[in-house]
């Protein structure tokens, strides 16, 4: 019987997974089994993984029709014969010591699942996760320890698959928090009583750009939505059995309302101009049931944490009429307007002048404006609704972040309106962009 199964769930995958799976054999620990499922891959993927299941007995194939993710990775359970079970994706990486540090900590401790630290690389700075940080040096974690909520990802987490089967806990057929839901159904199980954390173990996380890869810039959906929804109902109703006559209950259901809201808005919301009326529909329903569950000061918290956006318009054309900013680009570029309409600040208008590079998907918005060349300046100035005005004579790939951030800067309002372009500059200056 292995020490650990690893289970790598893959679907059109080549472009990474030599990566992923080049990491698990070079892992210190050399009692595994990797279960690679593919899940109804069209591309190289499964030929990849057959030549590393030829040169290593350790790892093997499995072959579904597409079913995704959730039954890819249920479908690895299924199979596992390992004491202890991992899930990793197939773009993401394991430093070299973490399956061992993850199995000597549940030997030692008798836990039923270990929490490791979390590392984002890509197309982000390098930097460690520090709600799973948190977790990670805690030698017993209370399964009700609120900081679990914070800290979904699959990859930095390893199972006893005893208790996992004895839970009964698989994970949810949905397209979006389906590991959140799992691994706090998991945690609030009955089965489950006792949680560590380990500092010798870092799954790295893969954050790809989200302007460049279709499979992220795509993800906003109607359907992904409501499968987040969906998730955080489990996970609600996870929380009401475990906690029934417990004075921790009320507490514990407001995080998770505030976790919920936090993501629905951030996630979704703040990318606006990827969604379409249908879905803000969905989102506003959302919002209001959390909003209506949660006490006086969790809504406060809400607030504080979109303080930046002094209304949420859950309709496009109400959001282009009430700017915050208005971007004149006189010479845009695709780059430039792809950026732009990444903000995490949605609350903007953009002004081209006629014949400028905009990507297909921003020319039917409702705040993109289109001016004669010739006049461009004058017709902006006289159309332009926003507080701000941000000028960009050069292209520029600002972070999604820019704009949310400046809304929240500490600066007295007369200096910002005056100053928001020079401002705006410094800080693509400062972070090198």
């Amino acid at each position: 019987m292995p020490r650990v199964t690893v289970v790598v769930p893959a679907y059109n995958a080549e472009k990474y997974i030599s990566e992923t799976l080049d990491c698990l054999c070079a892992q210190t620990l050399r009692d595994v089994e990797v279960l690679v499922v593919d899940d109804g891959s069209t591309d190289g993927t499964a030929q990849i993984v057959s030549d590393f299941c030829a040169g290593d007995p350790r790892f093997r194939l499995l072959r579904q029709e597409n079913a995704g993710v959730s039954a890819a990775r249920n479908h690895g359970i299924c199979e596992a014969a390992g004491t202890y079970i991992l899930f990793l994706d197939s773009d993401d990486l394991l430093t070299a010591d973490a399956l061992r540090a993850f199995a000597d900590v549940l030997d030692e401790t008798g836990a039923d699942a270990a929490i490791g630290r979390l590392q984002s690389f890509g197309a982000v700075d390098e930097k460690y996760n520090g709600y799973a940080d948190a977790l990670a040096k805690c030698r017993t974690i209370d399964k009700f320890n609120k900081t679990l909520l914070w800290n979904f990802l699959v990859g930095n987490k390893c199972y006893r698959l005893e208790t996992l089967h004895r839970s009964g806990v698989t994970f949810p057929q949905i397209g979006y928090s389906e590991e959140g839901a799992f691994f706090m159904e998991f945690v609030l199980s009955d089965a489950v009583t006792k949680l560590t954390g380990t500092t010798g173990a870092t799954m790295r996380y893969r954050r790809h750009d989200a302007a460049k890869d279709a499979s992220v810039s795509q993800r906003v959906s109607e359907k992904l939505i409501s499968d987040f929804l969906c998730a955080m109902a489990r996970i609600r109703a996870a929380a009401e059995r475990a906690l029934v006559d417990d004075p921790r209950r009320e507490d514990y259901i407001q995080e998770i309302l505030y976790k919920g809201d936090y993501v629905l808005i951030s996630q979704f919301y703040r990318l606006l101009w990827q969604t379409d009326d249908a879905m803000l529909r969905v989102i506003a329903a959302g919002h209001r049931t959390f909003m209506q569950d949660m006490t006086d000061e969790t809504q406060a918290r809400v607030r504080r944490l979109n303080a930046d956006l002094p209304t949420l318009y859950f309709d496009r054309a109400e959001a282009a009429k009430n700017p915050l900013v208005s971007v004149l680009l006189p010479h845009a570029q695709a780059e430039t307007v792809e950026r732009l309409y990444m903000q995490s600040m949605p609350l903007f208008e953009v002004f081209v002048p006629e014949g400028s590079d905009v990507p297909q998907r921003w020319q039917a918005c409702e705040n993109l404006h289109v001016l004669p060349r010739e006049s461009f300046f004058q017709c902006a100035r006289a159309q332009k609704k926003g507080k701000y005005t941000l000028t960009l004579r050069r292209p520029c790939s600002a972070d999604s972040r820019t704009l949310r951030f400046m809304m929240r800067m500490p600066v007295p309002e007369p200096l910002k309106e005056r100053a928001f372009s020079a401002i705006f500059r410094a800080i693509q200056i400062a972070v090198g962009r």
